[in-house]
């Protein structure tokens, strides 16, 4: 870390956590957790981005820890799970339903970023009796008046293999890059992307699992239609600076949930929030879980 680093992320990231692990369909699904043995607190589950991981939320989730039962997982291709030969949003739903079986949570809160927070939304349609609340940060999610006008951005599809951590970690890359994280933040989370192999040093998403997209009006229909079918209340954060959920369309699918709630800007962020702005993120996710 860099002699720079703030206070309050060096002591967010050394709070201890607990690994562990989960078979969901075949696959290890692994979680951490921050404060699993205070029992009386209600459970709240981190849901985190394409490729990302668990450990985006070590420096938001022990801020959240005097009011909850934190628990972060990684879905199964991304992180520290197993890899799946096939990936479907039913399955990284059940990925999250797993989790709450393993831990013995019956209501939780979810909230999840960006794919986090679309499988977030399926959860919370397939499983209404698992969810009391949600929390969506900065997801894509189509709406007729806004389909998807074309393909995101994605990485490519090959991963390489580096000779060195520090030439790995020069090649770490945010999808969009567009961000103003600081550099301590993308040094601890760019550690906890890599794996060393045999070869050197690689990425440990499985570069087999694209999204698919549909046709983009059927996709937009598709998702009004499970955005009011969400019972819960569901808060939307998005970022200001976002080209992933602006805010028109932030509160397009806000009016579309039966009890959705917000939107609300995180100021001087871009897509990825939780690391451009995790100070802003936690006292926006303080306020709208009260």
């Amino acid at each position: 870390m860099s002699e720079l680093t703030p206070a309050w992320f060096s002591k967010a990231i050394a709070q201890p956590t607990q690994s562990r692990f989960v078979d969901v369909d075949g696959t290890a699904i692994h979680y951490l957790s921050w404060n699993a043995h205070e029992t009386d607190k209600p459970g709240l589950l981190l849901a985190h981005g394409f490729r990302a991981h668990a450990r985006w939320w070590s420096f938001t989730a022990p801020y959240l820890t005097d009011r909850f039962r934190v628990f972060a997982l990684d879905f199964a291709g991304m992180g520290d799970s197993g890899s799946r030969p096939r990936y479907s949003s039913e399955l990284f739903t059940r990925d999250i339903i797993g989790v709450l079986d393993d831990i013995g949570l019956d209501s939780v809160t979810l909230v999840g970023h960006s794919f986090g927070g679309s499988r977030v939304i399926r959860t919370c349609v397939d499983y209404p009796q698992r969810i009391g609340r949600a929390v969506v940060i900065d997801s894509f999610i189509p709406v007729p008046e806004m389909p998807r006008r074309e393909p995101p951005p994605n990485p490519p599809r090959t991963k390489k293999t580096y000779a060195t951590y520090e030439a790995a970690r020069a090649r770490f890359r945010l999808i969009p890059e567009r961000n103003c994280s600081a550099g301590y933040v993308l040094d601890y989370v760019a550690e906890h992307s890599l794996k060393r192999t045999d070869g050197g040093w690689t990425w440990k998403f499985d570069e087999n699992y694209e999204p698919h997209h549909a046709d983009p009006v059927a996709e937009a229909a598709d998702s009004a239609a499970k955005l009011q079918r969400v019972a819960c209340p569901v808060s939307i954060i998005y970022g200001e600076h976002t080209v992933v959920m602006p805010r028109a369309l932030a509160r397009r699918v806000t009016k579309y949930l039966p009890q959705g709630r917000g939107p609300v800007e995180i100021p001087e962020s871009h897509h990825h929030v939780l690391l451009d702005q995790p100070l802003s993120l936690v006292s926006a996710l303080r306020a709208v879980l009260i």
